[in-house]
């Protein structure tokens, strides 16, 4: 009962920004976005911990999903109608994925080859045949592989963030078979597709840097 409480309050948040009668799409998509983020703040704040986390985690989230709201306003407002804004959306998000296609092939060859060479550096560090500086020289070269990794998995996540607000926002008022959604959500799918194996290429570049950790 206190679970469903503490979300149907956030949820009520979440009715108020968005039901207000009268306000304009700029300001209308600011207070969607600042809804959500309120709401999954919330959810968030209330796993973490008591009542105190739950608000200081709605008060988060709201900043967080303005400032995407915000994001979708200044977008939209560059272009004469919703259709045009659209295709450049689509156009965006395919680029996006373009670049997150080639990062990861490239990733992927990368680690396969960096597998083989941790292991056999580990080894002969185990067996003496080379001094801790030769490892944490590696270490440190595969430390900036993972942090333009991360650079890149922020930019995208950011970008889904985004996407997906437009996509829930034009729902609202296209129909589900629209041309213009079909193709954003299936470039959004492709997106979050790609960031997972992204977040998947981070992942096992931290496990070789622990080999090589001494």
């Amino acid at each position: 009962m206190r679970v469903a409480r503490r979300i149907g309050s956030v949820a009520l948040v979440l009715a108020l920004l968005t039901g207000c009668a009268g306000t304009s799409d700029q300001t209308r998509t600011k207070a969607e976005g600042a809804g959500v983020g309120a709401l999954v703040g919330g959810l968030l704040g209330y796993a973490i911990g008591d009542g105190k986390g739950a608000a200081i985690g709605a008060a988060l989230g709201a900043g967080a999903g303005f400032l995407v709201g915000n994001e979708v306003a200044k977008r939209k407002q560059a272009y004469a109608t919703t259709e045009e804004f659209l295709d450049a959306e689509i156009a965006s998000t395919q680029e996006y994925n373009k670049t997150a296609v080639a990062y990861n092939n490239k990733l992927m060859k990368d680690i396969k080859a960096l597998e083989k060479e941790s292991a056999a550096l580990r080894a002969k560090y185990d067996k003496g045949q080379v001094d801790k500086k030769t490892l944490q020289a590696r270490s440190d070269a595969l430390q900036k592989k993972i942090d333009d990794a991360k650079k890149l998995e922020k930019t995208l996540a950011k970008e889904l963030e985004v996407q997906t607000a437009i996509l829930a926002q034009e729902k609202k008022s296209r129909p589900a078979d629209d041309q213009y959604l079909v193709r954003l959500e299936k470039e959004v799918a492709a997106l979050q597709k790609n960031l997972d194996k992204l977040r998947e290429g981070s992942s096992q570049l931290a496990q070789i840097d622990q080999r090589l950790s001494v």
